[in-house]
């Protein structure tokens, strides 16, 4: 099976929807789950466990990390961090959209035990708009010339990729409420706007300079 090209990671959702990411991440989406995390003072941004071998379930960079307890540490409704690296049992957090290091590390001045954390992605629905766009635009890595290394700027994909996988997880939550006018109807429809908005205004500038430009100009079909 052909690899999608990755343009967008659950961090990016995150960013994009910081108080609807664990509502929106789908609960059978679930890539580790666990109860027994520590994080020692003297790696505060390293959350430990012994239960669960997080390079065996696929925990990667750009996935998103929920700690939820102890309340105490974690006050409801969690904190929200970012992989930064893996290994067997452990993993190197970060605040989302900083660097390594930077900010309030999620461990207290004393050792912390217990803690609760789930990772939920939103990796199949980032993989569809991603095929999709791409399909639709041209971009193919086994193209020379078309491929997601040759674009100029990339982020212009990447927005309009968040802002497909955050409308179509907004419709899914309005169906799944039941009544109209709901909070989430209201934010699908804004999403699509601003979609709209982002694909009548995107050029994809290709390298090297002087190829060919594409407009992203079709409206997105769902």
């Amino acid at each position: 099976m052909k690899t999608v090209i990755a343009f967008a990671t659950d961090e990016d959702i995150a960013l994009r929807a910081p108080a609807d990411y664990a509502i929106l991440c789908p609960r059978d989406q679930k890539i580790v789950a666990g109860t027994d995390g520590t994080i020692s003072p003297s790696d505060p941004w390293i959350l430990n466990s012994a239960s669960v071998n997080f390079l065996a379930q696929g925990l990667a960079p750009g996935h998103v990390v929920q700690l939820t307890k102890p309340t105490a540490v974690f006050r409801s409704p969690g904190e929200t961090l970012v992989v930064q690296s893996v290994s067997m049992r452990s993993v190197t957090l970060r605040r989302k959209g900083q660097l390594p290091g930077l900010g309030q590390p999620p461990g207290p001045a004393t050792v912390c035990i217990g803690i609760e954390f789930l990772v939920t992605t939103l990796a199949p629905q980032i993989e569809r708009a991603t095929f999709d766009l791409c399909r639709r635009y041209g971009i193919d890595d086994l193209i020379a010339g078309r491929r997601s290394s040759d674009l100029y700027d990339p982020r212009e994909v990447r927005e309009a990729i968040v802002l497909t996988v955050l409308h179509t997880r907004y419709l899914d939550q309005s169906r799944e409420a039941g009544h109209e006018p709901d909070s989430f109807a209201l934010k699908a429809k804004l999403m699509l706007t601003e979609l709209d908005d982002l694909i009548d205004r995107v050029v994809l500038h290709w390298l090297p300079i002087g190829a060919s430009t594409s407009r992203f100009s079709t409206r997105i079909t769902r």
